[in-house]
């Protein structure tokens, strides 16, 4: 992918060697949301967001937010070496490229050709503003065009209605529920499972962002 360099690095000084931007590589751009590669600056973002109730209520199947040191370990043993292999991307609105999520492609099986799909829009303020919606269709460009699966798969959380309402925006299908018991109290935590297939080539179909997100 062409990109202008002053996205990814500026000169040094003196014509010395570009000095790296604090922001990681730029993998694909949207309208308002793009995917860069994670670099370790971005940990401290990703712990604050871990360490938030109201996310692990969102996203975690235990309830319960990451210590710092969980969401260190997992940051430098999860996060950076998969977002090195192409599986894991930092999440920058396109306007000013501040962080504001992560978004992944784990558990692939190769015989299905499918993938388990996550996501975080970590920052709060910037909710329900179509950037979870636009990141998850780019990441379905991904996974159709680049690793030329064949199927995305996701769990969410019934209470979560306003990402069961992206991924129904994006295309995706409920396919089936359960129901998990979590927690000292055994509470009933209800998983939502839903699937997005790449489209036919030989029809329109492909995964939409609308423009309300």
């Amino acid at each position: 992918m062409n990109r202008p360099p002053s996205l990814d690095a500026h000169p040094g000084p003196d014509g010395a060697a570009p000095v790296p931007s604090p922001v990681g590589e730029l993998v694909r751009a949207g309208r308002r949301v793009a995917l860069r590669r994670h670099v370790p600056a971005n940990r401290a973002a990703f712990q604050r967001w871990y360490a938030d109730p109201e996310i692990a209520r969102l996203l975690r199947h235990d309830q319960e937010p990451l210590t710092s040191i969980q969401s260190r370990g997992y940051f430098d043993t999860i996060i950076l070496p998969l977002s090195a292999r192409g599986l894991c991307w930092a999440i920058h609105e396109v306007a000013d490229d501040g962080l504001v999520g992560t978004t992944a492609l784990t558990d692939i099986v190769a015989e299905s050709g499918s993938a388990l799909f996550r996501i975080v829009i970590g920052e709060k303020d910037r909710w329900g503003r179509g950037f979870g919606t636009e990141a998850t269709r780019l990441v379905a460009d991904e996974a159709f065009s680049r690793l030329s699966l064949r199927q995305i798969r996701l769990e969410v959380f019934r209470h979560n209605e306003r990402a069961l309402a992206a991924y129904r925006r994006v295309g995706f299908r409920v396919v089936g529920e359960h129901t998990e018991l979590v927690g000292r109290q055994r509470f009933e935590l209800h998983v939502v499972e839903m699937t997005l297939d790449r489209p036919d080539p030989s029809s329109d179909g492909h995964p939409g962002v609308p423009s309300d997100g």
